[in-house]
């Protein structure tokens, strides 16, 4: 582990003492956090209380307030300078000070907090700016969305209609039926995405107009399929990325131009909620062609507008896998940029719980003969891993189940054993449940465990489906703690839009989230186990901060603050270390830096 994780152990430790993570309303003063960040440095070096570049004018300074950098040698400090598109310095504000010019902007922080910018680890932009445009249904009923999607039909009298938000604990395990959209749209396609992304609730037209009938076979067998009732007609619901996307590509076709330009608008937003950096993990494949999707981020940057860096994502979600390694490489080679870049292979490892379509060691409790699939055999796993590995290249996967989870790591510790040596960033994300033997092996493998903390709430969904699902095994599920405990890395992203149970794209509301787990918004929520799996403050910031910067390979530019590094950071309206950690999610971003430039707010 690093020295910077170590810190952050050590920082939760002192935390923990004070009854912290445990005891709501959780709050953590500001003497005894940098006490102890102050007294673990000191016992560590006798490093200087600020760090410099060359002298020189700063083109903004930002004094007056609290920094905490994410940097071990220099926890905390109270101004910073930026010159051109890097941190020139960190330190006191006399320091700082010194390096004002003529033409130098001052932000005056009066108290306020500065923090790096948040590093999203896992998120889609593109298929979150196109599913938030239709309607919205993350209510808590069918009924509830039923009517919802009256009013929009209502409203909106021509064209297709489509939307967003829906959750499986609305529905019986056999899923949304097409008879009630039915009754309410019977003449025009009507196609709505569970909030997990994997599944579509349609109606009787869309299944039409996409000549899905009972003799259309499934694109992967007990995986990626439609849905079919006692008679083998298909109900209106489907299941995983290959069949929601053969259907949606029928009804409604999307090009590459269209959704750069959705894609845009929701760039604003973006900023707004401190975003500096995304990892794409995985572009809707419009046309085949993934680079023509990921390309409009290096428009998006020749234009301007690209508020944060990119990397990007060559998606494989199924066999054939033999050219996976050239078509990774081609994309990569056609989008390349200063803030864009293409680095891993992302691959699509199972589906959710909620669907049965997650991968188990375990049969599903409430299907006992059951455990679920992968897109891969074991054999393909192997094979797929291995020649990625084999050509430098690290992976992404998608694996909620605990049987992708074990798979993915055999795959993983075999291409370690044939391949040479090298500094391997492989990444599995989601991580719903993990068995207590596989739990240490990303730590021993060097595997980053990639969470979605927004994800860690006791909702209905995770309550009573996942209750469903796993039995006794739900007790057990989203353990970050424990891997930091046996030595591995945790990262956050928020997968958006998919979600558990609620949508959300604000790093913000994942640090809450990490440290309660309870939803947001009241104080008494209830909390999912299991307790000890929650996080420090510390801890969750780093994971949306430095840990997904070393995920992405850009831990030497990108989520800390420290001299030389760009500047990208947020300033906070207050100090999300001190006080109720129940209104993180609610604190405001007031401005926001990227490469020494604002994308949100004013210097």
């Amino acid at each position: 582990m690093c020295i910077n994780c170590n810190l952050n152990e050590a920082l939760g430790a002192l935390s923990a003492a004070a009854g912290t993570p445990l005891t709501p309303p959780l709050r953590l003063s500001r003497r005894g956090f940098v006490g102890g960040t102050l007294a673990c440095t000191a016992a560590a070096s006798t490093v200087p209380f600020s760090a410099f570049a060359a002298t020189g004018d700063a083109d903004i300074i930002l004094r007056g307030g609290k920094i905490y950098t994410q940097n071990p040698a220099l926890p905390w400090a109270e101004a910073l300078a930026v010159r051109g598109k890097t941190i020139a310095a960190v330190g006191t504000n006399a320091e700082i000070e010194k390096l004002k010019g003529g033409d130098t902007k001052v932000v005056e922080l009066n108290g306020r907090l500065v923090m790096p910018g948040f590093v999203e680890g896992h998120i889609h932009p593109f298929l979150g700016a196109f599913l938030s445009t239709g309607v919205d249904l993350q209510v808590s009923t069918r009924e509830e969305a039923l009517a919802v999607i009256a009013r929009y039909a209502k409203d909106n009298p021509t064209g297709n209609i489509r939307g967003f938000g829906w959750r499986v604990d609305m529905f019986p395990p056999e899923g949304p039926s097409r008879h009630d959209l039915d009754k309410i749209i019977p003449d025009r396609p009507a196609f709505f995405f569970a909030i997990d992304g994997h599944s579509l609730w349609v109606n009787n037209k869309a299944l039409e107009v996409a000549k899905i009938t009972r003799d259309t076979p499934d694109p992967i067998p007990q995986f990626s399929y439609y849905v079919r009732d006692a008679q083998g007609e298909p109900t209106g619901y489907v299941l995983e990325v290959n069949a929601l996307l053969a259907l949606v590509n029928e009804v409604e076709p999307i090009s590459a131009a269209a959704m750069g330009k959705l894609l845009e608008g929701w760039l604003p937003k973006a900023a707004a909620a401190g975003i500096t950096s995304i990892f794409d993990a995985g572009v809707p494949p419009v046309g085949d062609d993934q680079g023509a999707v990921l390309g409009f981020y290096t428009e998006l940057e020749a234009r301007g507008r690209l508020p944060f860096r990119v990397v990007g994502s060559y998606m494989v979600k199924s066999p054939p896998i033999e050219e996976v390694v050239a078509q990774f490489q081609d994309v990569r080679k056609r989008v390349s940029s200063e803030l864009v870049q293409v680095a891993f292979v992302k691959i699509i490892g199972d589906g959710t719980q909620e669907g049965y379509t997650a991968w188990l060691v375990e049969p599903y409790s409430d299907k006992p003969d059951f455990r679920g699939a992968s897109p891969f055999s074991e054999e393909q796993w192997t094979k797929l891993v291995g020649m990625i590995d084999a050509a430098g290249i690290d992976v992404h996967i998608h694996a909620c189940g605990d049987g992708t989870t074990r798979t993915a790591l055999d795959a993983i510790e075999k291409a370690i054993a044939i391949n040479p040596p090298r500094d391997r960033r492989n990444t599995i994300a989601h991580l719903v449940y993990v068995t207590d033997a596989d739990i240490p092996r990303f730590g021993k493998l060097g595997v980053n465990s990639q969470f979605s903390a927004n994800w860690f709430t006791a909702d209905p969904s995770t309550l009573e489906s996942l209750k469903d699902r796993y039995g006794a095994r739900q007790k057990d599920i989203y353990r970050p703690r424990s891997t930091l405990e046996s030595g591995g890395r945790i990262s956050f992203g928020t997968d958006w839009p998919a979600a558990a149970y609620f949508s959300t794209y604000k790093p913000l509301d994942a640090i809450q989230i990490a440290v309660t787990r309870q939803l947001i918004g009241k104080a008494n929520n209830p909390v999912l186990g299991p307790v000890d799996q929650r996080l420090t403050l510390a801890q969750a910031v780093h994971a949306n901060t430095l840990g997904s910067a070393h995920q992405l390979r850009m831990e030497d530019k990108i989520g800390s603050l420290e001299v030389g590094k760009m500047a990208d950071l947020v300033v906070l309206e207050k100090n999300i270390f001190e006080g109720d950690v129940h209104d993180i999610a609610h604190t405001r971003i007031d401005l926001t830096l990227m490469n020494g430039k604002p994308t949100h707010g004013q210097v």
